[in-house]
């Protein structure tokens, strides 16, 4: 028994109206001659843009805004070197010294984080930063990393 498709004549002309003849004629350049012309326009070296410290200094910051971004950088490398001592076991003291200086670190965040302003987006950031330092202490405290 021969079974027929009988969406075949429907894919024919959709599959005929996708052709590349169709595409180069709507835009009038094939593809590689548009990516060619998008190769030699260049607004702006990529390096300029995401220079160290380029975004920030852009934007007008408070005296509060900037300390926090500080101390939240602060406590973000803090908490690369603790994944740092858990890759590579190491005596406690160590770890209890990286607890102690969370514990100082999330409480300097959140007074910080009061002198923002309530609409500020960057609470949001820096409570997180907070929390995250105070739940790591509190597992290197407990003895989850020992």
């Amino acid at each position: 028994m021969k079974v027929e498709n009988p969406f075949s004549a429907l894919i024919n002309k959709v599959s005929s109206k996708n052709s590349g003849a169709e595409k180069t004629k709507e835009s009038g350049a094939t593809f590689s001659q548009i990516l060619e012309k998008a190769k030699g326009e260049r607004p702006q070296e990529i390096d300029s843009i995401l220079a160290p410290g380029s975004v920030i200094s852009q934007v007008d910051l408070n005296d509060a805004q900037k300390q926090a971004i500080s101390r939240g950088e602060d406590t973000l490398t803090l908490l690369n070197h603790l994944a740092g001592l858990l890759e590579r076991p190491s005596g406690r003291t160590s770890m209890e010294s990286v607890a102690g200086a969370l514990d100082t670190s999330s409480r300097e965040l959140q007074a910080l984080k009061e002198q923002l302003d309530t609409s500020d987006p960057l609470r949001k950031t820096i409570d997180q930063i907070a929390i995250l330092s105070v739940v790591e202490k509190i597992k290197i405290t407990r003895g989850d990393y020992t």
